[in-house]
């Protein structure tokens, strides 16, 4: 019996032991491993949302080049082709059916006056730009100060106050000049 007891109070001595010690030192370990981990999730986190924002970064920086590269290629064109072609010239004046919901204010965010024309969106990709000059054959010389819808091509609207000398002014094939002054 005395053997039994004895065994029993080692057996009852070590697992008090064994409780001390996961009590005492493996938990605190263990909560420190935690910690660490922790700490080192959240600066990997922070990591990868700096390299997501580095990302974002050279992802808008290509974008921008690659509108650069698009801007240069179209102002290459533009300077390629002659400024002298022929273009449907027609008329407009300022009526909320040929414009858009404020008709006394042109593209170019600017008022509309005599003097100026509205240029087919082709030929403003091509140089024919706000605040160009035209010349028109028979016409004489515009400011380019609007846009056309999207559905003409190669066409320019000279603005006209007066809607009946717009209308009878009606359409026509001429020469226009892009001049460079």
């Amino acid at each position: 019996m005395c053997t039994y007891m004895a065994r029993e109070r080692k057996i009852t001595g070590a697992l008090y032991h064994m409780k001390m010690t996961i009590n005492y030192i493996l938990a605190p370990v263990f909560c420190a491993i935690l910690v660490v981990l922790a700490v080192a999730v959240v600066v990997k986190q922070q990591e990868i949302d700096g390299l997501k924002h580095k990302l974002v970064l050279v992802e808008q920086t290509a974008e921008a080049r690659k509108d650069m590269i698009e801007e240069a290629r179209l102002l290459q064109k533009a300077m390629s082709q002659s400024p002298v072609r022929t273009v449907t010239v027609t008329a407009y004046n300022p009526t909320a059916d040929q414009c858009d919901d404020d008709p006394l204010i042109a593209a170019s965010m600017r008022k509309v006056r005599a003097g100026t024309v509205a240029v087919s969106r082709d030929l403003f990709d091509q140089g024919w730009v706000f605040g160009r000059k035209v010349r028109i054959e028979g016409y004489g010389i515009f400011e380019i100060n609007d846009l056309m819808n999207k559905r003409f091509t190669q066409r320019i609207d000279i603005f006209m106050w007066d809607e009946s000398k717009a209308r009878e002014f009606g359409r026509k094939n001429v020469k226009a000049a892009l001049l460079e002054i």
